[in-house]
């Protein structure tokens, strides 16, 4: 199962799709969030979104645990 998030791209207020499971941390840069991916070439990409803001939007606020069914 994938799980891809959609931030705007930093540098031109584009949309971009994530695969989440490829990313190893997220932190602040001034007002752009840095996301590095696993792996050994070491890529970024800088979005507007905050980290609260992407795990929010994608994965619910505070609070919002997963319910198992049955």
């Amino acid at each position: 199962m994938r799980f891809w998030i959609e931030c705007t791209r930093f540098e031109t207020g584009q949309a971009v799709h994530i695969n989440i499971g490829l990313v190893g941390s997220m932190w602040r840069d001034g007002n752009r969030t840095v996301l590095a991916f696993v792996g050994g070439d070491a890529r970024t990409i800088e979005v507007g979104e905050t980290p609260e803001q992407v795990l929010e939007r994608h994965f619910g606020g505070p609070g919002m645990a997963c319910q198992r069914n049955g």
